[in-house]
């Protein structure tokens, strides 16, 4: 499997505990098929230590000519693991052809620390590749 991460809106050295929540990471991996055909993707999104995610969803914004994505948005009842700081969901796509592409996707989190909460959106690239 390949992965993609982005980080965003790291903290500045002098963060204080009671500052707003200010850094999130996601990841996104699709299996890799001999065939055209069903394909899994997993999302993984990681708040910062001390950081809650609160919300989130992924909503899929570009698949390959020779794909298409089985439902454009995961939401948070579909989240296949919630703790506190990682949220993970799973969706599928489907192969309709051989090819090498990549598929990308928002991870849209609502990140808290203590009773401050700001909404962030984490764009993810996954490579999907069909056949050798």
């Amino acid at each position: 499997m390949l992965a993609a991460t982005l980080a965003v809106l790291a903290p500045s050295p002098g963060a204080r505990a009671d500052d707003p929540p200010r850094a999130a990471s996601a990841k996104m991996t699709c299996e890799r098929i001999a065939q055209p055909g069903r394909v899994r993707c997993e999302v993984e999104a990681v708040a910062e230590a001390g950081t809650q995610i609160r919300w989130g969803d992924v909503a899929i914004v570009s698949v390959p000519p020779f794909a298409a994505a089985l439902k454009g948005r995961i939401g948070p009842r579909e989240a296949t693991s919630r703790e506190d700081a990682t949220w993970r969901w799973a969706l599928a796509l489907v192969a309709k052809d051989r090819g090498v592409g990549d598929v990308r996707a928002h991870v849209r989190v609502t990140l808290c620390q203590k009773d401050r909460c700001e909404p962030r959106v984490l764009e993810v690239t996954a490579r999907l590749q069909v056949g050798d």
